[in-house]
C-alpha cells in the first residue's frame, strides 16, 4: 500500500553529485532527548522544527555574517515534489527541513518524505523517499526525529514512524479522534494535521510525539492535541479544544443549539516545552464560524488562547484567552517562545507570542498570570486597548454573550466595517525568531486592514454544520503591506521596522552572525542586518517562498536552506509551477 524508493542507482548521478559525499554510512548517532534537550549545543544540527524546545529559531552560528552576507551564493538545489506529482488541492511548501550530522530530511505539501546526503556541500544525494499516498492535502509544516525515527502525520490523519536509515515504516496508527455516536463530533471527514509534530520525554518518563488537529476553524469539527508513544503509535491521552457540556470552560458557550460541537479551536503550529515544569505550550484557533460571533455567544473557550497542558496526562494547567468571542479569525498559532526577562525588576520564566489581533503577548509560563501586552502592529481599530491588569481588551464586557469592543465587530445587522489589523496579515503559521542573547524577537508578515467583512448568509441554529464549512461573509478590500518587526522584550517597544510590498508568510531565522533570513512571495530570499534590518542581499528562486529557512554546518562550513515552492496569493503567483525544491546557499 505504501511505497518507499529506494534511490540506490546513483551511477549515473555519481560522478556530478561527487562519490565522496557517500563514502561514509549514510547514518547518524540516534537523537536522543537528551540531545534535543541541548539541541542550543549543536550549533551544526537543525534537529527539531524550530530548532530548540523554547521554539526560538535562532541559531548560533556566526560564519556567514553581516560582513560576508553579500558574497553569499546558491550552493545546490534539489527537488523534492509539488502539486504537479501528486495531491488534491493546490499546494503551498512550509516545511522546515531538519539536518543531523550532513543528513537532511525534508517532507513537501503533500507529505512525501526524503533523506538527503549533504556531506559534500554542493550537492544532495538523495538516499531514500517516502510516500504516503495522502487521500487529502492542505500543506505540510515539517517533521520531527527520535531516536532512529523519523515522525510523519498526515492531513489524512496518520501518524507514522520510519526508519531514519532505510525510510521504511517502523509504525503506522489511524490518529482521528472517534465520533461520539450520540453528539455526532468530532466530524470523522475533517480533521487533519498540518503543523510539524514535536517529541518530549516527559516527567514520569513517557516518549511522545505529539500533533494537533488542525482544521477546526475552517470546517465544522472540534478540534483537540494527541500524543502518541513514540516506540509503538499507542495513543497515550487527548485533550479538545472545545470542552464537552459539564466540563470546564462549557459554561463560556451560552448558545441553545449545542454550538461546541462545530467549536473550532485548532491547533496548527508545533508545541514549546518546559521540562523543568513538564508543561506543553500550545496556541489555539478561533471559534467556528470564523465570522458569526452571534451562533456561538460566549467567550468560548479554549479558542483564541495560550493553552499549557501537562505533558505526561495532557490536563490543561492553566489557559490565557486574548480574544473572547473573537469576531476577526483572530486565532493564536503563532509559536510560543520560552525565555527569561527581568519585569518590575523581577526575573520571570515567560511564554510570550506575536497574536494575530496586533499585540505581543507575555504570560507567566508557570501558571499563566498575564504580564504585559505590547502593541506591535501600527493600527489597531477592533478594541480600545487591553487591561493591563487582566490582559483582557478593555471594551471586553463579561456580563454580554455577544462582545461588541469597539463597534467594528462583524455583526449580521450591522453593515462590514474596517477593521484593523488584517486577520490574515498578522502572523500566523509563519513563525517568528527569538535571539535570547540581545533579547529581540523579530516577526515579520503584513501591516494592514481590510475595508469590511460582513455575514452575507448567516448560520442557521436549526442546521447542523457538523464536517461542513461555514456559509457566508464577504470580505471587503484589503490595503496591506509586509514588514518586519524587531521587538525588545525587555522594554516591549518595537525598536525597528522595515516595510515592503507584497506580504511576507515564509517565517525567519536569526543567527550569532547578525542575520536575519526570511523568504517572500515573489520568489526573493534575503538576509537582514540584525540591528539596522537593512537588506544586506538577495536571491530570486523564481517561485513563491512560504516556509521558514533553517541554518546548519557540514565540515566548519554553513549553509543556510530554504524549501521553496506553492501558489499563493500575489499577482501573478498562479502562473507560476507549482514544484517544489530545496536552495542551499553558502560563502
Amino acid at each position: 500500500m505504501f511505497t518507499t524508493e529506494r534511490l540506490v542507482a546513483l551511477a549515473s548521478i555519481g560522478l556530478a553529485a561527487g562519490l565522496t559525499a557517500i563514502a561514509a554510512p549514510a547514518s547518524a548517532a540516534d537523537v536522543t532527548y537528551e540531545r534535543l534537550l541541548n539541541a542550543p549545543n549543536e550549533p551544526e544540527n537543525w534537529l527539531m522544527v524550530h530548532r530548540d524546545y523554547n521554539n526560538s529559531r535562532h541559531s548560533p552560528l556566526a560564519q556567514i555574517n553581516a560582513t560576508n552576507a553579500k558574497d553569499l551564493k546558491p550552493k545546490f538545489i534539489f527537488s523534492i515534489g509539488g502539486r504537479a506529482t501528486g495531491g488534491t488541492l493546490r499546494g503551498k511548501e512550509e516545511s522546515t527541513p531538519l539536518v543531523d550530522d550532513g543528513f537532511m530530511y525534508v517532507s513537501d505539501t503533500w507529505t512525501r518524505v526524503m533523506k538527503f546526503d549533504v556531506r559534500s556541500g554542493d550537492a544532495a544525494v538523495p538516499l531514500w523517499r517516502y510516500d504516503p499516498k495522502i487521500k487529502q492535502s492542505r500543506t505540510n509544516r515539517g517533521i520531527a526525529m527520535y531516536g532512529n525515527k523519523i515522525l510523519v502525520s498526515t492531513n489524512d490523519m496518520r501518524m507514522i514512524a520510519l526508519n531514519r536509515d532505510s525510510g521504511e515504516v517502523i509504525w503506522e496508527v489511524d490518529a482521528k479522534a472517534p465520533t461520539d455516536p450520540v453528539t455526532g463530533t468530532p466530524s470523522p471527514k475533517t480533521q487533519g494535521f498540518t503543523g510539524a509534530p514535536v517529541v518530549v520525554k516527559t516527567r514520569g518518563g513517557k516518549e511522545l510525539v505529539l500533533q494537533g488537529e488542525s482544521t477546526g476553524g475552517q470546517l465544522g469539527t472540534r478540534s483537540w492535541i494527541g500524543a502518541w508513544d513514540v516506540n509503538d503509535g499507542k495513543l497515550a491521552w487527548r485533550t479538545f479544544t472545545i470542552p464537552a457540556p459539564g466540563e470546564p470552560g462549557s459554561e463560556t458557550w451560552k448558545d441553545n443549539h449545542n454550538a461546541w460541537r462545530v467549536g473550532g479551536g485548532g491547533v496548527w503550529q508545533s508545541a514549546s516545552y518546559d521540562p523543568a515544569s513538564n508543561l506543553l505550550y500550545y496556541g489555539t484557533g478561533d471559534a467556528f464560524p470564523s465570522f458569526d460571533p452571534q451562533f456561538r455567544p460566549g467567550d468560548n473557550l479554549f479558542t483564541a488562547s495560550t493553552i499549557a497542558l501537562d505533558a505526561d496526562t495532557g490536563k490543561i494547567v492553566w489557559y490565557f484567552q486574548e480574544t473572547p468571542n473573537e469576531h476577526w479569525d483572530f486565532d493564536t498559532p503563532s509559536p510560543k517562545m520560552l525565555y527569561e526577562v527581568n519585569i518590575n525588576g523581577e526575573t520571570r520564566k515567560v511564554v510570550a507570542n506575536f497574536s494575530r489581533n496586533g499585540y505581543y503577548y507575555t504570560l507567566d509560563r508557570n501558571n499563566g498570570q498575564f504580564l504585559r501586552a505590547d502593541q506591535y502592529q501600527e493600527k489597531i481599530t477592533w478594541t480600545k486597548g487591553i487591561d493591563p491588569k487582566t490582559g483582557k481588551p478593555i471594551d471586553y464586557n463579561p456580563e454580554t454573550p455577544v462582545q461588541v469592543y469597539a463597534g467594528v465587530g462583524v455583526m449580521r445587522e450591522k453593515p462590514g466595517q474596517e477593521s484593523c489589523p488584517w486577520w490574515n496579515g498578522a502572523p500566523t503559521f509563519f513563525p517568528p525568531t527569538l535571539d535570547a542573547k540581545r533579547m529581540i524577537a523579530y516577526v515579520a508578515g503584513a501591516e494592514g486592514c481590510i475595508s469590511s467583512t460582513t455575514v452575507k448568509t448567516p448560520m442557521d441554529e436549526k442546521k447542523d454544520y457538523v464536517g461542513l464549512p461555514p456559509c457566508c461573509t464577504e470580505q471587503g478590500r484589503v490595503t496591506a503591506h509586509g514588514a518586519l518587526w524587531a521587538m525588545d522584550l525587555r522594554t516591549g517597544k518595537v525598536v525597528n521596522k522595515v516595510t515592503f510590498q507584497p506580504p511576507t508568510e515564509s517565517g525567519m531565522l536569526s543567527t550569532d552572525g547578525g542575520l536575519l533570513f526570511t523568504g517572500h512571495m515573489t520568489g526573493k530570499f534575503a538576509a537582514y542586518d540584525e540591528s539596522t534590518l537593512q537588506e544586506l542581499w538577495s536571491f530570486n528562486l523564481g517561485t513563491p517562498i512560504t516556509a521558514p529557512p533553517m541554518t546548519y554546518s557540514v565540515n566548519g562550513k554553513q549553509y543556510i536552506a530554504v524549501v521553496a515552492g506553492g501558489a499563493v496569493g500575489v499577482r501573478g503567483a498562479g502562473l507560476y509551477q507549482p514544484s517544489a525544491f530545496v536552495a542551499v546557499f553558502g560563502l
